[in-house]
C-alpha cells in the first residue's frame, strides 16, 4: 500500500465518522457535506439526495430522545477514484420508554472529484432490529455538574478543549 492509498482510506474514513456525528447531533449541514451535490441515499424509508437526507433526519430523528451510531472500521475496496465501502453499523434510537436497535450496512460508493473523496451513492443493508423496553428500568442520573451530550452545535464536541 502506497501512501496515496492511504490517505484515500483515511479520508473515507473520516467522511463516514462525519456522516455519523452529523446524525447523532442533528447537523444537517455536516451530515450534507459528506456527499457530493449529486449524490443518492437510499435508507429504504428514505431515498434521495444527500442534502435531502439531511434535512430528512433532522425532520425524523428529533422525537428520539439520542440516537448512537456504533460503526466499525469501514472495509474500502479502491480503484482509482472510486471506492467501494461497506461499514457495519449498530445504531441504538433512545427513548424515555425503550431502546429500538438496528444492526445495518452502509454499502458506499465513494468517488474522488476535484481532489475529494465524498458519497456518490449509499444504500443501507440493515440486517436485523430489535427494541428493548427500558421504561422500568433503573438509570442513573447525571448530575448537574456532568457534561451531557445534546444533539444540536451547543455540543462539547463543537468547542475547543
Amino acid at each position: 500500500m502506497d501512501l496515496a492509498e492511504l490517505i484515500a482510506r483515511e479520508e473515507i474514513k473520516d467522511v463516514v465518522k462525519r456522516l455519523a456525528r452529523g446524525t447523532d447531533r442533528l447537523d444537517e449541514g455536516l451530515m450534507a457535506s459528506c456527499y457530493h451535490p449529486d449524490g443518492f441515499d437510499d435508507h429504504n424509508s428514505f431515498r434521495g439526495s444527500g442534502t435531502e437526507f439531511a434535512k430528512w433526519v433532522c425532520e425524523v430523528l428529533p422525537h428520539f430522545d439520542a440516537t448512537h451510531h456504533f460503526i466499525a472500521d469501514p472495509y474500502i475496496r479502491l480503484d482509482g477514484d472510486v471506492a467501494q465501502v461497506d461499514t457495519y453499523c449498530e445504531a441504538h434510537h433512545i427513548r424515555a420508554d425503550s431502546d429500538m436497535i438496528l444492526a445495518l450496512r452502509y454499502v458506499d460508493r465513494f468517488e474522488r472529484r476535484g481532489g475529494r473523496w465524498l458519497i456518490a451513492k449509499r444504500v443501507c443493508a440493515f440486517d436485523w432490529t430489535y427494541t428493548v423496553p427500558i421504561a422500568d428500568l433503573p438509570r442513573f442520573r447525571f448530575g448537574d455538574d456532568f457534561t451531557v451530550g445534546r444533539r444540536d452545535r451547543t455540543d462539547i464536541t463543537y468547542t475547543k478543549i
